[in-house]
């Protein structure tokens, strides 16, 4: 006995119950075990803290410096110093003396003024003068103020194993060695011993205080084991300058390497995390952590698999089978070997496919029907204007005694009503189309002769033979004499071509004749069939019939042409070989 639909519904449902359950049990035991989460949060409060650290020391090492700055160019503005430089071959041994006195005294006090700074040094070149807090006062000893001291005015530099702030008027190195200079030796124990007391926390690995423009460098270490790695990161400037936490982490992966840069001074500070001391406490956690997430993701697949042998591969097959059904193919039968819900859906379906074909049947025979029927409407609808237009040129050849003429365009005349009325096939291939309309062309001639020019493209190879609707070309070329050049008195143009395009033959009818902006629109929107239309059209059968044989890619556009008239594109999809016709078309 069949299983009713509510059957069905509760079957699924309790198996999607089940496997839901299974799925989610691994996501509450996750939830017991949240709190090792927190060691991620912790990893990056411990980063940030350094980081913040770092920034901090080298911030307040930079301020120092900068009020180190201020009081070197107070130096240089102090009015015993301009007096003494200024006036020192007119002033009194004593005044000398006393001025001197005064200039170091305000020495000694910038160097008390910090524990960083162990001397202070004034070099006065003019009058060959140093003056220093700590060795006292005396005469200007060669090369003291060499070139190597001013590349970098106001900022750290290392000189000969010291660390040197070097001030002087920034116009006066233009001019050689500058008269005036001001320049405090920093003592490194002291920056070492700063460097040592920040380096105090756990977690810290190391810190190296360097300068950017040299390879100087004080360090701390406080973990024996990254001394080499380290002597061996700082060989050169290229090296301090390139070392990264990526290049770092490949030489030291127990490490994390972050550096604060102060631009302004030229220094940087290095800072190296030491994971082990970091995540101590914390690396069973994570070791559970990753456990359950193991586990979580192979009960996971499970569930996935049963979810695409339950569900996903029956779905699979009928969508499957609805894109063959959406391709045309309607001879399927699929199948389930189990009388579930997809067993009922897959019965439904082939029914709807027995009832679709049947349908399909009726409405393409009514379709075929009312397509021949139009074009057999059209086929006897024959522009009487036209055919009296013809005889009277026939007259016309005769009474001007032009025999072979007129015999010709009898002949013409001839061809173009036998293909017309011809009702033993109703598709030809586009040579024969073509050829149909270049002899309408040279009929209409006969009229237009002395005001219209004709440009009848060639048909490329690959196009000749395929198969097409008859009467597809006639009709537009007819509408472009009537519509377009009608009324044009002379240097009227049609133009016909022929082109290929990615498996499409595309047919250009255009002229240069009159064409309305609202003409246009009422044939785009006749085109488009947004509405019923009381009466079927040359032009509106072409777009019809194009589209039933070659599908909805297939059909005609129109715009204005380049020329200034209409332009009316006809595009054909093809296979590469045959254009597709119904059978019923080629009967």
């Amino acid at each position: 006995m069949r299983p009713s639909h509510r059957q069905w519904q509760f079957s699924i449902f309790k198996r999607l119950i089940i496997a839901f359950i299974i799925a989610t049990i691994p996501i509450y035991m996750l939830a017991g075990i949240l709190y090792s989460w927190a060691t991620g949060m912790l990893r990056q409060d411990i980063v940030n803290s350094a980081e913040t650290q770092s920034e901090n020391y080298i911030r307040e090492l930079n301020s120092t410096f900068k009020r180190f700055n201020s009081l070197q160019y107070d130096m240089m503005n102090d009015m015993y110093l301009v007096q003494l430089v200024n006036a020192y071959d007119i002033l009194e041994s004593y005044r000398k003396i006393e001025l001197i006195n005064f200039l170091r005294a305000k020495l000694v006090s910038i160097r008390n003024s910090s524990d960083l700074i162990f001397d202070v040094r004034l070099y006065l070149s003019p009058i060959d003068v140093e003056i220093s807090a700590v060795d006292g006062y005396g005469a200007l000893k060669e090369n003291a103020v060499p070139t190597e001291k001013l590349v970098n005015p106001y900022n750290v530099i290392s000189y000969k194993n010291k660390l040197l702030i070097v001030a002087f008027p920034l116009d006066s190195v233009l001019s050689g060695t500058p008269e005036l200079v001001v320049e405090i030796e920093l003592r490194a124990t002291e920056l070492k011993r700063s460097l040592k007391a920040a380096a105090e926390r756990e977690f810290t690995g190391a810190m190296v205080l360097g300068l950017s423009s040299s390879s100087e460098k004080i360090i701390a270490v406080k973990k024996t084991e990254l001394s080499p790695l380290m002597e061996q990161s700082y060989t050169s400037n290229e090296a301090t300058e390139q070392l990264t936490e990526s290049s770092f982490a490949d030489k030291a992966e127990d490490y994390i390497y972050m550096r604060s840069v102060e631009p302004e001074s030229g220094i940087y500070l290095d800072h190296f995390l030491y994971k082990p001391t970091m995540f101590r406490s914390v690396i069973p956690y994570i070791q559970w952590f990753w456990l359950f997430f193991t586990a979580t993701i192979i009960m996971v697949g499970f569930y996935l698999l049963y979810i695409n042998r339950a569900i996903n591969k029956p779905l699979v097959k009928i969508v499957r089978a609805f894109k063959r059904v959406e391709e045309g193919n309607l001879d399927l039968n699929i199948r389930h070997d189990k009388d579930d819900e997809f067993g009922f859906l897959y019965e439904r379906f082939n029914e709807m496919l027995i009832k679709l074909q049947i349908s399909i049947d009726e409405v393409y025979n009514q379709q075929i029907h009312r397509q021949n029927a139009e074009l057999k409407q059209l086929q006897s609808q024959i522009n009487p204007h036209f055919l009296y237009n013809c005889l009277f040129s026939i007259i016309r050849l005769i009474k001007m005694q032009k025999e072979d003429e007129a015999v010709q365009f009898t002949n013409q005349l001839a061809k173009y009503f036998q293909f017309i009325t011809r009702n033993t096939r109703d598709t030809v291939p586009l040579e024969n189309e073509a050829a149909h309309a270049r002899n309408y062309v040279m009929l209409q001639l006969t009229r237009f002769s002395d005001r219209v020019t004709i440009d009848f493209g060639e048909i490329p190879e690959k196009l000749k033979s395929i198969s097409v609707p008859r009467l597809i070309i006639q009709p537009l070329v007819e509408n472009a004499f009537v519509h377009g050049l009608e009324n044009v008195t002379e240097g009227g143009l049609l133009r016909v071509s022929f082109t290929e395009e990615s498996g499409k033959a595309i047919i250009v009818v255009e002229d240069n004749g009159e064409a309305s902006e609202e003409g246009l629109v009422k044939l785009e929107a006749l085109l488009s069939e947004v509405q019923e239309v009381a009466e079927v059209t040359g032009t509106l059968n072409v777009h019809r019939r194009l589209k039933y044989s070659y599908g909805p890619e297939s059909g005609l556009q129109v715009e204005r042409s380049e020329l200034g008239g209409l332009k009316v594109k006809m595009i054909i999809e093809w296979d590469g070989e045959m254009a597709h016709v119904p059978d019923a078309d080629r009967r």
